[in-house]
């Protein structure tokens, strides 16, 4: 076997592998919070999405009567009898209006509702979305997906098609002639209750680590390790500095330096072992200056 490591140099080690396993440990919790936060942002902001297309399909439609600039699109147009034309926009229509408007002017998220049947060139879902509908319509029990990419975290939820959408995606000869005359018979038809009708797709920042460690670099946090660095120093002034001094004064004496001086609190006023290890050394120590002098004196006749 080899040579045996001191102590100290022992102390030290678990000391280091401790401190890894705990900054492990920390990361790996900073970096399930980091991605917990992006996903209730995102999950927040599907679920306004669905609060509003639900509103809308409700109402059948909602109407305007001024078009805003970059959104001339529209399904129905009807006239009040003093003359004012109205747009009819359904839930998709509105939905991908308010999703431009938010890719436009946020500066944080963007959302976009797609489908793997779509009805609108520029409404094609891209490799992510194109996945995840692919996984939700595997697996019907799955409520997310999420991947981190270039910089942003992605997030998928399902899409199911509900009553009120088969006027529109249901049969062809139910759909409404606006519907038809606008899209045709062929596309975004055929779906049944409770199939995967496409996905919510948000995109948000990556919260980076160095954010959240920024966030956790304020006085409490500073405060506490602190304190664990002072723990440990005393930990290792009142262990292990004292178990190497008594080493040494243990082979001062058996080396016979029985003058050696032991330092430490009587054992009837002490709990702490070493205090009772050295009064066991010391007691040894005395044992033998009286041996030696018994010794001497029997030489000495």
């Amino acid at each position: 076997m080899g040579r045996r490591f001191s102590i100290p140099l022992k102390f030290f080690g678990v000391f280091i592998l401790t401190m890894l396993l705990v900054a492990g440990s920390f990361m790996a919790t900073l970096n399930s919070l980091r991605k917990q936060v992006s996903r209730n942002e995102a999950h927040a902001i599907a679920d306004q999405v669905l609060a509003f297309r639900s509103w809308i399909a409700q109402s059948g439609m909602v109407w305007v009567q001024k078009m805003a600039p970059g959104f001339h699109d529209f399904l129905d147009e009807q006239s009040s009898t003093s003359g004012t034309t109205f747009y009819g926009k359904n839930p998709a229509m509105a939905t991908r209006e308010l999703s431009f408007i938010m890719t436009r002017e946020s500066a944080r998220s963007t959302f976009r509702v797609t489908s793997d049947k779509y009805r609108k060139e520029e409404n094609a879902p891209d490799a992510f979305e194109s996945a995840a509908i692919a996984r939700f319509q595997t697996d019907k029990a799955l409520e997310f997906v999420e991947k981190y990419e270039e910089g942003k975290y992605r997030y998928a939820q399902p899409l199911f098609v509900e009553q009120n959408c088969l006027q529109c995606h249901g049969d062809p000869k139910d759909a409404p002639q606006t519907v038809i005359t606008k899209y045709g018979k062929e596309k975004a038809f055929g779906y049944k209750i409770g199939q995967v009708r496409g996905v919510i797709s948000v995109t948000v920042p990556a919260v980076g680590l160095r954010d959240v460690l920024k966030s956790l670099a304020n006085p409490y946090s500073i405060a506490l390790l602190v304190i664990s660095l002072i723990l440990n120093i005393l930990f290792i002034r009142s262990v292990v500095m004292r178990l190497v001094e008594l080493t040494r004064n243990a082979e001062a004496i058996a080396a016979g330096k029985l003058e050696t001086v032991l330092l430490y609190t009587n054992p009837s006023e002490s709990n702490d072992e070493l205090d009772h290890l050295y009064h066991a050394v010391n007691l040894l120590k005395r044992s033998l200056v009286i041996l030696f002098k018994r010794i001497n004196n029997h030489g000495g006749k």
